[in-house]
């Protein structure tokens, strides 16, 4: 699976939760080895509910800066994990993903 890079996943999902509203403090930001295992298992998501995405980063060190970026600068709820895949969904009322994570 080909990785994409650190701003091209960071442009991506910038303009995905702009679509939405753009407030960052209603989504959570994780990264996996298997994101969509983390999304809809681990976390809840539901794939056709709810809003998502999320995308292969070159490596998981990539995706951590990705994840950490969107949680520090952007006010994005970080969750733990490690891989090269990374992940954002919206949380709450919106959605049916639970508030807290």
């Amino acid at each position: 699976m080909t990785g994409y890079s650190v701003q091209q996943i960071k442009f991506e999902f910038i303009s995905y939760v702009k679509e939405f509203g753009a407030d960052f403090s209603a989504w959570s930001v994780g990264a996996a080895e298997d994101a969509p295992a983390a999304l809809f298992g681990e976390h809840g998501v539901d794939e056709a509910r709810d809003i998502w995405l999320w995308k292969p980063a070159v490596s998981p060190a990539a995706a951590a800066m990705v994840r950490d970026w969107l949680c520090g600068r952007q006010g994005a709820a970080a969750l733990a994990g490690e891989g090269r895949q990374v992940f954002l969904f919206r949380r709450g009322r919106a959605s049916g993903a639970p508030d807290a994570v």
